[in-house]
């Protein structure tokens, strides 16, 4: 792998800049200063730093995130993001989002620099179940059931939504799972049958489900057990 690629997946400058100041010394490999950004590298083998910074190598990353309240489902706003609940050290890497969620709802966001991983997730044709904890303003009555399992009709799209499973769990609580990542379509199947969402979390995507020890704000990286239950 070319060392300037190697150093640009990480976040932590432009391949323009790493030719200026690979120029100017600031690449050493494996203890030597190297002036040609071209060279290629070893990522598993080679130690290099640049600008002072050990570039620690990582192929691809995916995190798991429990987002709070208030925060964007975005890598850059004037808002706060779930970006900035990460560390300086995965800021670096070009992160993109898996199932943006509602500013007011919570629960489980992907993260990942792996592109492709991203859009099979992402992707309509790929149906994959996004499971949800709903509170309701009113008492959450028993046909609706049968409403979710037939589609229910978005009036203001006129858009009928693919068939979804309404378990519910209490007068005003339910579970929810839904195969399509239409804006805002939880809030609204329920506001087209005449209830209202006050409370949204999302607990799995897939048979990915949020660990309960991660509290809201935080995160880490998947684990390999966890990325092979993405069976695509």
């Amino acid at each position: 792998m070319r060392v300037d690629k190697m150093i640009g997946n990480t976040g932590l400058d432009t391949r323009k800049n790493i030719k200026r100041n690979a120029k100017k010394g600031a690449l050493v490999i494996n203890g030597e200063i190297v002036k040609d950004s071209s060279v290629k590298v070893d990522p598993l083998v080679d130690e290099v730093f640049y600008m002072g910074h050990f570039v620690e190598y990582i192929e691809n990353l995916y995190l798991i995130l429990n987002k709070p309240s208030g925060v964007l489902s975005a890598t850059q706003d004037a808002e706060e993001t779930v970006i900035d609940l990460l560390d300086d050290f995965y800021k670096n890497y070009d992160l993109s989002i898996a199932g943006r969620l509602d500013k007011d709802t919570t629960g489980l966001i992907i993260l990942s620099t792996d592109g492709k991983f991203i859009h099979k997730i992402t992707s309509p044709n790929s149906h994959i179940t996004k499971t949800y904890e709903v509170k309701t303003r009113d008492p959450i009555a028993e046909n609706l059931k049968e409403e979710f399992k037939k589609g229910v009709y978005i009036k203001e799209d006129d858009y009928t939504a693919r068939p979804a499973e309404l378990t519910i769990t209490g007068e005003k609580e339910a579970i929810v799972k839904v195969t399509e990542g239409k804006y805002h379509l939880v809030k609204r199947l329920f506001s087209n049958l005449g209830n209202e969402v006050v409370g949204l979390k999302r607990t799995a995507i897939g048979k990915l489900v949020l660990d309960p020890y991660l509290k809201e704000g935080d995160y880490r990286e998947l684990t390999e057990a966890e990325l092979e239950l993405f069976d695509f």
